[in-house]
């Protein structure tokens, strides 16, 4: 009896080990699948956004047409604008929408006009699911007439 129980404590003792000693499962991979929007941006040297996951990571976007002609020189609103939906396309590419935007980053070259634009967020965002956001004054932006350039990350559904 006493063997007995001396063998059951030992495989006991045994297989706690052995389970102790299993290596850990490599972590799932994370394929990073790239998204174009206009075709001139591969020949430029970015992608518009970068899928990880559920993670969508939107780059800086101007407010450029497909062809990647600046759009509404001089006019604030109308760059926030023209980026917004550039970025809502892709957003709508990936099955998602503005919603699903957790964290924006902007980035001006007058920060005092565009103070006086950003109620027109609104039109985009919902009040009540705004991301986080970050408003940077730079010098320059890419093309020298831009004025605004919006990125953001997404998570999706």
């Amino acid at each position: 009896m006493q063997r007995r129980i001396v063998l059951m404590a030992t495989l006991c003792c045994t297989l706690a080990l052995a389970a102790c000693q299993r290596a850990a499962e490599p972590p799932a991979s994370r394929v990073k699948q790239v998204f174009h929007l206009n075709p001139y941006e591969r020949d430029f040297g970015y992608s518009q956004a970068v899928l990880i996951g559920k993670t969508l990571y939107i780059s800086g976007t101007v407010a450029s047409d497909q062809s990647g002609r600046p759009v509404a020189p001089g006019d604030m609103a109308g760059q926030m604008r023209a980026a917004y939906s550039n970025i809502g396309r892709t957003l709508a590419a990936h099955g998602a929408g503005f919603d699903e935007v957790v964290k924006e980053t902007i980035f001006t070259t007058n920060m005092d006009v565009l103070l006086k634009a950003t109620d027109l967020r609104f039109e985009f965002y919902s009040k009540e699911r705004l991301p986080t956001t970050s408003w940077v004054q730079v010098q320059r932006l890419v093309d020298p007439g831009s004025l605004v350039e919006i990125e953001v990350v997404a998570e999706l559904p």
